[in-house]
Formats: structure tokens, sequence, C-alpha cells
């Protein structure tokens, strides 16, 4: 009977677990959220729009980031009116180029204090 050495048993071990490893069973690679495309931030305003039922002429702000609400990114949204009446603002939430959801704006989103442009 052969005497097999420790090295050539340890080498065979070694081959037989790196073939187990495979890159299959790694999780993704994390990619944090990007701010919605101007096509997506469109469609999702004309979505959110539809869903809280404002009609007329729209205002929003800038996408900005968010550390709260169903998405990474948000723009407020309002229905335009005179100056004297000021309609709610609501919170429209994005993550990349997906629509997540609107929401009645909180204090922390700031939309007051935000610059609002004519949304066509």
């Amino acid at each position: 009977m052969r005497r097999r050495s420790p090295a050539a048993l340890s080498a065979v071990l070694t081959l037989l677990l790196a073939g187990c490893a495979t890159s299959a069973n790694l999780p993704p690679a994390y990619h944090p959220p990007r701010p919605p495309g101007a096509k997506a931030l469109q469609d999702g305003v004309k979505k959110a729009a539809a869903e809280v039922k404002l009609t007329g002429g729209l205002e929003t702000t800038d996408v900005r980031h968010s550390d709260h609400g169903p998405g990474s990114y948000f723009v407020c949204l309002r229905q335009r009116g005179p100056s004297g009446d000021r309609p709610p603002a609501y919170s429209v939430f994005f993550d990349d180029d997906a629509y997540k959801g609107i929401q009645s704006s909180v204090i922390l989103d700031a939309c007051e204090a935000q610059p609002w442009a004519s949304f066509d």
C-alpha cells in the first residue's frame, strides 16, 4: 500500500473546494438609486397627478434626494392656482426611473421653501 503525503492530500482538497466556489452564490453588487431621467420624471408626475385627481396646470420643484418616503428621490407637486390661494403640495417619489408613489407633503420635504416651475 502506498502512503500519500499530507501535502498532496492538502493540494487535492484545495482543488476540490475551489471547484465549489462559484460567483453564482455571491449577492449582486449594490448600486445606489439615482435620480429619475426626464422621461421617467414626466411620466411619474402625470401618474401621481392622476392618482390624487389634480386637473389643470401643474407645478413642480427640482428633484431632490430623500431619506424618508417610499423612494430615494422626490419632487414636490401642486396644482397651479392664484398666488394668494396655495393649493396643497404633494411629494412624488422615485428610485432610478421607477415611480414609487405619491403622498401629501410633510414639513420635512420643505416644498414651500423651494422654487416652483410650471410642469408641461
